[in-house]
């Protein structure tokens, strides 16, 4: 479902153009990464979807702002860039049935090590279940996540 159209081109090269110039702290703190990822999700399902009609807008200012934001550090605004970013996520998990990655593994490591202490205390030993849970969980957090990503529904 790979669309590309002059939007999401010139996002792609205005986000670039920030991760070249800013340090490699700044771009961790601005998620550059992720609101990379996000635009090309958001133009891959502008094409159907209203909302993400809606959201290139929003990450269109985002990235005008960014500028100012990073000359200005504002926590406040720094705070609002960052819910922005994260309700775009939300609704690409919610609405397209999108994941993050490695969201299964690290949900199914916390299932795994529960497993294993109920495994563990049913043997007399919780602390020898416990690493039978965790390999269960990220046995089954990996195989998902690589399913997830042959599907093309990792962000």
């Amino acid at each position: 479902m790979e669309v590309h159209n002059a939007w999401h081109d010139k996002i792609t090269g205005e986000i670039t153009l920030h991760q070249e110039t800013l340090s490699k702290k700044d771009t961790k703190k601005y998620k550059l990464d992720l609101l990379l990822r996000v635009t090309k999700r958001i133009a891959d399902f502008s094409v159907e979807c209203g909302h993400c009609q809606m959201f290139q807008q929003e990450i269109t200012t985002l990235i005008q702002d960014l500028g100012n934001l990073v000359q200005m550090p504002d926590k406040g605004g720094r705070k609002k860039y960052r819910k922005k970013i994260n309700h775009i996520v939300k609704h690409l998990q919610s609405e397209h049935k999108l994941i993050t990655q490695g969201q299964n593994l690290g949900l199914w490591i916390s299932i795994g090590t529960a497993i294993g202490v109920a495994i563990g205390a049913g043997m007399g030993n919780v602390g020898g279940g416990i690493p039978i849970g965790l390999a269960i969980g990220t046995a089954v957090g990996i195989a998902l996540d690589a399913k997830a990503k042959r599907e093309d529904r990792v962000i």
